[in-house]
C-alpha cells in the first residue's frame, strides 16, 4: 500500500471526504489517519466545516439574486 506523509493527507484531506480519490489514495489516507492524532484532528475539522457550509447552502438563494446571478451570465455568454 503506498504511504502518505501529514503534509499530503492535510492537501488531500477535501478529496478525501468527498471520495474523490482513487482507491489507493483513499486507502493510504484512511490508515494513516488511522495512526495520526494531528491528521485525525485536522480531518475532524474539515468534518465540521463541511457540515457548517452544508447546513449554510442548504436555503435557497432570493430570487432577486438568482436573477441577478443569471442575467450575469447571460450578459458573459453573449459576449463569448
Amino acid at each position: 500500500m503506498k504511504k502518505v506523509n501529514c503534509e499530503e493527507v492535510k492537501l488531500g484531506v477535501h478529496e478525501f471526504l468527498h471520495s474523490e480519490l482513487h482507491e489507493q489514495e483513499l486507502e493510504a489516507i484512511t490508515a494513516h489517519l488511522a495512526n495520526c492524532d494531528s491528521c485525525e484532528g485536522h480531518y475532524d475539522i474539515e468534518v465540521i466545516l463541511n457540515q457548517v457550509i452544508q447546513r449554510s447552502c442548504d436555503e435557497a438563494p432570493a430570487a432577486e439574486l438568482a436573477d441577478r446571478v443569471m442575467d450575469r451570465i447571460r450578459s458573459i455568454q453573449q459576449h463569448d
